[in-house]
């Protein structure tokens, strides 16, 4: 996937986040991203660590900050992880 960096301290918000989480999960799992239950754990959708580490690559560049590689795990769903990104969490 490749995500397009609109400029750095640009706010994003919860919507626009869990619509790049939930394309990449779509991606990854070859789903269509209307269908990726956003509140089911990354895991139970098909993702791993290394999908995981890679998600937060992307996620970073979208949102234009540095995240703790440690949130998919503290935050393990689409809803919860892009609520706390938005929210500021880093």
């Amino acid at each position: 996937m490749v995500v397009i960096n609109t400029g750095r301290d640009q706010i994003k918000s919860y919507d626009e986040i869990a619509a790049v989480l939930s394309a990449y999960v779509a991606q990854r799992t070859k789903t269509p991203a209307a269908e990726v239950d956003r509140t089911r754990r990354f895991d139970h959708l098909g993702l791993d660590s290394a999908d995981a580490v890679a998600l937060m690559g992307e996620l970073e560049d979208f949102v234009g900050r540095p995240l703790s590689a440690f949130l998919p795990y503290t935050f393990p769903t689409i809803e919860q992880l892009a609520r706390e990104v938005a929210d500021g969490a880093g």
